[in-house]
């Protein structure tokens, strides 16, 4: 067999049992690896071509990190940004398209939401149509959950194209067990077991007539023949927690590249080039100017701008997405931000989905005690989400969850590696799993660099700060 990278026992195990299978689903936890286990899988198989469909953002993290990290051979890949507007990028597109060798592997990765589109959906079809030996992926499968849902309809008309099919996902409940038809539906139409959503709904759910007034409706109060619906899972999907993976290591990394918005790189490139300008014009120049400008591109990167007068302004970011999707299945979670912006912004987006009680912030400029109270609250188990800032980076203990993500990172490498102990200490019982959302191609990989490489940039030398300005 071919790997690029050395698989962990679990994820070995996967690839052979998954390799020749014309179907099946990895439910594998946040940290585990599954997309690694994908790429392996369609390595060592006879698969040529896959399309790989994925929450917006998430797809780039497929184009720009994964797939070149992962798969052993030779590919060639497309990722989608919305329809192509100029010449240059309908001919991509085009050539990917139409001029291909059947004998080397291609991806396509689109985000799930534009096959609602008529550019993207025939983006697809035109793939799929042209190629053999061919796969489609749903990445984050819960996103078709819904049966009658147009994203589902179409993904299961896409189904029928491919010779193979696998969904992707740390969550296949969010909202109980009814969310498995659509996707059991996708990779085969007997995999539910039933033939209609509605007699699945009927075997699984355990319906009530109830009364609002005058009006009376169907009510789910609760489920039923749970056993034979696992047992129904067995024979083509995989569950695995990280619980169950002795194999792994202490601490993992994962580094998610989320492209930014329209919005954001148009803002992002005139503040740049605009620095470039001043840093070449010659004159003195102290490194205050250079690190300023990389706090002001990383706050872009991570979704506001900072007018000349000091005003905050929100930009577009999908970031936001992604720390979404992996609540969904990391609860409780850790945010670090470098900005108080983006910790309202975090906390906003979280609390709308799991209400103000299960969010606390720890931040500076709160007193002690409020902070005190806000650790407290996340450790004992009222709270599930805990937003900081640096000042949660020394002296606090966080044990109760073993994901972290970094929202935003900070130039400090100290602050960076105080916060890492913060879940990674006495009285942790789980590895431990640290993401960071990452836009690439700017000072936000820039910045990860330095700090994996143990570099503070607040002690970098003038030129070597230009330099990385450069980079981004």
């Amino acid at each position: 067999m071919r790997f690029k990278v050395k698989p962990y026992q679990h994820q070995l195990d996967a690839v052979l049992r998954f390799q020749y299978e014309e179907y099946g689903g990895l439910f594998l936890e946040q940290g585990l690896g599954k997309t690694k286990i994908m790429l392996d899988i369609i390595a060592n198989s006879q698969t040529r071509h896959t399309l790989v469909l994925a929450p917006n953002g998430l797809h780039a993290n497929w184009y720009h990190k994964e797939a070149p990290e992962h798969f052993p051979d030779d590919y060639c890949a497309y990722y989608w940004k919305g329809k192509p507007t100029s010449k240059k990028a309908k001919n991509t597109l085009r050539y990917f398209l139409d001029t291909f060798d059947n004998s080397i592997p291609s991806f396509l990765f689109m985000n799930v939401e534009a096959i609602r589109t008529k550019d993207g959906l025939a983006t697809c079809i035109h793939y799929l149509r042209s190629r053999t030996k061919s796969l489609l992926v749903v990445d984050e499968s819960t996103c078709i959950k819904n049966p009658k849902a147009q994203v589902t309809k179409t993904c299961f008309k896409l189904a029928e194209m491919v010779d193979r099919r696998f969904i992707l996902t740390g969550t296949p409940m969010t909202q109980g067990p009814l969310d498995l038809y659509s996707q059991m539906k996708f990779l085969h139409e007997k995999a539910p077991g039933c033939r209609t959503w509605t007699a699945f709904k009927n075997k699984y759910a355990i319906q009530e007539q109830q009364y609002a007034g005058m009006r009376s409706f169907t009510a789910i109060v609760g489920y039923r023949n749970l056993d034979q619906l696992t047992e129904t899972l067995k024979p083509f999907t995989l569950r695995l927690t990280k619980r169950d993976c002795l194999d792994l290591p202490n601490k993992m990394w994962q580094t998610i590249h989320i492209e930014m918005t329209a919005d954001q790189k148009k803002i992002y490139k005139e503040l740049r080039d605009h620095a470039l300008s001043e840093l070449s014009f010659g004159g003195t120049v102290s490194s205050t100017l250079p690190l300023t400008t990389i706090i002001k591109l990383q706050q872009i990167c991570s979704g506001f701008v900072v007018d000349d007068n000091g005003k905050e302004h929100e930009l577009p970011c999908n970031k936001i997405h992604a720390l979404l999707q992996i609540a969904r299945s990391s609860k409780p979670l850790v945010v670090f931000c470098s900005f108080r912006r983006n910790v309202k912004q975090v906390s906003k987006a979280l609390s709308e989905v799991y209400g103000d009680d299960k969010v606390v912030e720890y931040i500076g400029g709160m007193d002690q005690q409020a902070r005190t109270d806000a650790r407290n609250k996340f450790q004992k188990g009222e709270a599930d989400f805990i937003v900081c800032t640096s000042a949660g980076a020394k002296g606090i203990t966080l044990t109760r969850a073993s994901t972290m993500v970094y929202y935003s990172n900070t130039y400090q490498l100290e602050t960076r590696l105080q916060s890492q102990d913060r879940i990674h200490r006495i009285g942790q019982t789980e590895n431990c799993h640290y993401i960071d959302l990452v836009s690439p191609g700017t000072i936000d990989e820039v910045v990860l660099e330095a700090l994996n490489n143990k570099e503070d940039l607040s002690k970098m030398v003038l030129t070597k700060l230009v330099a990385l300005i450069r980079q981004s």
